[in-house]
């Protein structure tokens, strides 16, 4: 008889000892949901680089781009976020999973029928809730997959999959509006016709319905510290450990959202940046772009590794002292990119910034796994993801339009919209990691004497 798979049940059902998979099938688990988080980034991304045709086709401004662009997604994906990562905690992980692929693949497909700002609004909003379903329940599997000291790295591993899917949205996407648009478009019988954009979410949105089907490629690595029945509630447990860490969430909440507005803000708008600053049209963008995202997937690995390395060496504080690190080494990249004028420059230093706005998930979610019991991280991701992307992702592309649309009063200016953005979040984020390296030093220092 073969022994019960601890994903048939909830986590406080789970055996109080569980063994943790071998070496080689806990990258089986990261490298499946890699995959899958690629299809979500090409999912999520591939609406900014049809910003020009969407806005022709609706009549739509900068500002009200700016909304299908951002909020629409990040509001529904941060709202669904801390209910999902409560599921992630109590229920199957890989169900989880399975079913919000199952919505955002389904809502990408549905932006291919939107023939109104508020048809095109609503799939983006269904889009955000399904891809909510993922990250939670995918940094709870790695982080009960790996041991402590080597979590960070194959968090980063898996976290490249936003910089590959980035990378795959801009290349393979920019190959995909060009096959579309040469098709001039879809009649469907008795359905009307569909320009190319509308064609182009069509065929990213199918492959979502069989690569849903990984996540029943691996068993569920069990919950590291199930050994205790887990209470039906944890309300409790999790508002004392927020009070108990109040002022470094605090602190690492602003930091990594400022962070989150300033790559979000730049995945948004810098497809639209190269086609009105430098004449460059997707085609030609897209691979560049590609390769500079390609670049950012690299060095967050480089810099997983480098983290963790420190952080074993006895350097507590390291997630946020090495992060400090690289902002203060970048910022020259950071002050002159949007006020270079070759496009070749911009793109070069667009890569450089990548190292920074990459890995701040991958920093919150190991600063969850070093001090937080298995059956809080998902419902803290949650709440990380939250704010992240109702600030991050939901305003700062929004900002962006309204400072071009409001103040400068011209699309031309959008590069000085994202400088100061860009400029303004990156200096926040500096000044509140080097105040919070106290508190998260002491704050590791206590969880590791409990063991």
């Amino acid at each position: 008889m073969s022994e019960p798979d601890p994903d048939t049940s909830v986590a406080s059902s789970y055996p109080a000892a569980i063994q943790r998979p071998g070496e080689r099938s806990a990258w089986w688990i990261v490298f499946a949901l890699f995959l899958i988080y690629v299809l979500a980034w090409l999912d999520r991304l591939i609406i900014s680089m049809m910003v020009a045709p969407i806005k022709e086709a609706l009549h739509l401004s900068d500002f009200q781009m700016s909304l299908v662009l951002g909020p629409a997604f990040a509001i529904s994906y941060a709202v669904f976020g801390m209910p999902l990562g409560w599921a992630a905690d109590h229920y199957p992980r890989r169900w989880v999973i399975f079913g919000g692929v199952f919505v955002w693949a389904l809502a990408t497909t549905a932006c291919g029928f939107a023939t109104s700002f508020e048809m095109l609004m609503f799939c983006r909003i269904f889009v955000g809730i399904g891809e909510a379903a993922l990250l939670p329940a995918a940094y709870s599997l790695i982080a009960d997959a790996f041991p402590r000291d080597r979590v960070t790295m194959a968090t980063s591993v898996f976290q490249t999959a936003g910089k590959i899917g980035s990378a795959t949205a801009f290349g393979l996407g920019g190959l995909v509006i060009a096959f579309a648009h040469s098709l001039g478009g879809l009649t469907w019988p008795g359905g009307g016709h569909h320009s190319y954009w509308q064609l182009t979410f069509m065929l990213v949105g199918a492959p979502g319905f069989l690569l849903m089907f990984l996540v029943f490629s691996f068993r569920d690595p069990g919950r590291r510290d199930s050994g205790i029945a887990a209470p039906a509630s944890t309300r409790g447990e999790l508002l004392g450990f927020i009070k108990a860490h109040a002022k470094l969430l605090g602190m690492a909440t602003i930091a990594f959202t400022c962070l989150a507005v300033v790559g979000y803000s730049m995945t948004a708008w810098v497809p639209t940046y190269m086609d009105r600053h430098f004449g460059w049209e997707p085609a030609r963008y897209g691979p560049a772009l590609s390769l500079m995202n390609l670049f950012g997937a690299a060095m967050l690995v480089v810099v997983g590794r480098a983290v963790d390395r420190l952080f074993a060496r006895g350097m507590r504080d390291a997630h946020l002292r090495f992060y400090s690190w690289l902002i203060l080494i970048l910022s020259p990249a950071i002050l002159y990119a949007f006020f270079s004028p070759s496009p070749y420059v911009f793109l070069s230093l667009y890569a450089l910034i990548q190292i920074i706005t990459v890995p701040f998930i991958v920093y919150a979610s190991a600063l969850v796994a070093l001090l937080a019991p298995s059956r809080l991280r998902g419902q803290l991701l949650g709440i990380f993801m939250f704010i992240f992307n109702i600030i991050g992702f939901g305003a700062g592309p929004a900002i962006v339009g309204a400072i071009t649309d409001f103040l400068f009063k011209d699309e031309s200016k959008i590069g000085m919209s994202l400088a100061i953005v860009v400029i303004s979040g990156a200096t926040i984020a500096f000044v509140v990691m080097r105040a919070a390296l106290g508190a998260l030093d002491r704050a590791v220092a206590a969880a590791q004497s409990q063991g």
